[in-house]
C-alpha cells in the first residue's frame, strides 16, 4: 500500500484516468477550435476526428475508473480523480497557449493541496 492507502495498481489506474481525462478534454477543445475556424456547425464538429478520439478515450477511461472502484473506496478515489480539474487547465496553458489568471493558478494549487490532504487522511 502507498502513502495514500491505495495499492500500486489502483494508483496506476488513477494516474491513467487523470491523464486520459486531460487528453480527452484537450481533444474536445482542439476539435471545437477547428470547427469554429471552419464554420462551426454541429455536424462539422461531430465529424471531427478529435471528437471521436475524445469519445474513445472516455470509454476506455470509464472502464479503468470502474477498475479503480474495485480496488479503492470512492471516498478516497474520487477526490484524487479531481486532480483532473487542475490538470486540464494546465494542459490548456501548455498545449493550447491558453492563459490562467493568478486566481486560477491559486485554485489549481488548492486542488492539489486538497488531494494531498485526502491522500494523507486516507493512509
Amino acid at each position: 500500500m502507498s502513502a495514500a492507502g491505495l495499492g500500486v495498481t489502483a494508483l496506476g489506474l488513477l494516474a491513467f484516468c487523470i491523464s486520459a481525462e486531460t487528453v480527452q478534454q484537450v481533444s474536445f477543445k482542439m476539435a471545437a477550435n477547428a470547427a469554429r475556424v471552419a464554420g462551426g456547425s454541429a455536424l462539422r464538429l461531430a465529424r471531427h476526428p478529435l471528437v471521436w478520439l475524445g469519445a474513445a478515450i472516455w470509454a476506455v477511461e470509464s472502464i479503468a475508473w470502474v477498475q479503480v472502484l474495485q480496488r479503492a473506496p470512492l471516498s478516497l478515489a474520487f477526490p484524487i480523480m479531481t486532480l483532473s480539474y487542475a490538470a486540464v487547465p494546465v494542459a490548456g496553458v501548455l498545449l493550447l497557449g491558453e492563459r490562467m489568471s493568478r486566481r486560477q493558478v491559486l485554485g489549481a494549487s488548492l486542488i492539489f493541496l486538497g488531494v494531498a490532504c485526502v491522500g494523507i487522511a486516507g493512509s
